[in-house]
Order: structure tokens, then sequence, then C-alpha cells
């Protein structure tokens, strides 16, 4: 029996290591997709601080057309005050050479202006794109190594599942249907350690003479609180959790 037991201990170590690995796995590829998440908005990020770059850039291109043309009209209309024939329509083509002057001046200021933002903007911009450039290499490397501890899982995992088949077919069919049955009735713990004289599984204090069976591990003993299987790893073991 004691043989029968120790396996069985051993595949409740295996059934709780793979179980854990399982859960890993169902969580890396929300970690992926948090991560591509995050360089999505990285990139983002900087191309619309580019866009906006662009657009300031197409409207400075616009007014320096318009202050062309206005400077243009300026000076076709300079030139008209010498085809003039009145004081009234020289008075009049002053006032439209003051208005275009006036629209122009506004022109150069924003067009300044413009300059000023687009300036500012670059720079940040440079800034930005270094800092989002070691934040994306960063992530590169958080994905890096998600997907080798996945790889390393998924190796472990393996060995663990063929582990677990070799220890399934040494068991007595008996044995390994109850370990199955109280597994499923018992939150994936059909053998637990006992230490104590407590069981490890419900922490729920077993008879003294029970314990002392317990320890010598040549008995089928079972919980009389949670119905588990109770093992014995010795005075240096660590506990089943």
């Amino acid at each position: 029996m004691k043989e029968q037991l120790d396996l069985l201990w051993e595949l409740q170590k295996i059934d709780l290591e793979i179980k854990s690995l399982k859960e890993s796995q169902e969580g890396y590829p929300k970690e992926l997709k948090r991560l591509d998440e995050k360089q999505k908005v990285e990139k983002e990020k900087i191309q619309k601080e580019k866009e906006r770059v662009e657009a300031l850039e197409k409207e400075r291109r616009r007014k320096e057309g318009q202050l062309s043309l206005e400077q243009e009209k300026v000076k076709k209309t300079e030139g008209r005050m010498f085809e003039v024939k009145t004081n009234k329509e020289y008075q009049a083509l002053l006032t439209e050479i003051d208005t275009l002057k006036g629209m122009s001046v506004r022109e150069e200021e924003e067009i300044l202006q413009l300059l000023e933002e687009i300036d500012n903007l670059k720079k940040n911009l440079s800034k930005r794109e270094k800092e989002i450039a070691t934040t994306l290499v960063k992530i590169d490397g958080e994905k890096k190594a998600l997907q080798e501890k996945l790889d390393r899982d998924q190796q472990v995992l393996k060995k663990r599942t063929e582990r677990r088949e070799v220890v399934t077919k040494q068991l007595e069919s008996n044995l390994y249907k109850l370990y199955n049955t109280l597994r499923e009735k018992r939150k994936g713990l059909g053998v637990v350690s006992v230490k104590q004289e407590t069981c490890q599984g419900c922490f729920v204090n077993v008879p003294p003479q029970m314990f002392i069976e317990a320890q010598k591990n040549n008995a089928l003993i079972r919980c009389p609180n949670c119905n588990r299987i109770l093992y014995w790893e010795g005075n240096g073991g660590e506990t089943a959790k």
C-alpha cells in the first residue's frame, strides 16, 4: 500500500502542477493582447502628433499662398494708381491698398504663430518619439519574455502529462477511481498531507491514533471530516495546497 500511496501523492502533486500551468496558459493570450493594445496605443499617440504637425504645415502653406496672392494684389493695385483720374478714385485705391496690406500683415502674423507652434510641436515630437521608441522596445521585451515562458510551460506541461500517464498506469484502478472522485468533489484535492494531527485539506484535527497510523503510510486512511486521503510526508515535508 505504501507504494500506491506514494504514487497517489505524486499524482496529486502532478495534477496541481498541471492545473497551475493550464491556468497560467489561459492568462497568456489576455496578457499578450494587453501588450499588443498598449503597443497600438503608443503608436497611435505618436501618429496623432505627427498628423497634427502635418495639418499645421498644410495650413501654413495655405496661408503663405494666400499671402502671396494678397501681396500680388497690392502690387497690381499700386500700379493702377497711375491710371486714376479723380481724387475719389485715388482715395478708393488707397483704402483698398491699406485693406490688402492689413490682411497681409495679419496673414504674416498668423504664419509666424504657426511656425512657432510647429517648431514647438516638432521639438516635443522628437522627444516623444524617443520615449515611445523606448516604451515599444520594453513592450517587445515583455512579449518575448512572455512567449518564452509560455514555451517553457508548454514543455513542462508535456513532461508532467507524460509522467501522469506513467503514474496512473501503476495505480490500482479502485484507488485511481477513488482519487478522481475525491478530487472532483474537494476542489482538486483528493490526497492531502497530515501534519501535527491536522488534515491539511480541511485543517480539522484528526484523532491521535489515526495520526499515528497515517504516519506509517501503509494503509488507506481518510480524514473523518473531509474524507480526503491522508498522506504523511514527514517532519520536513511541505503541506499540499
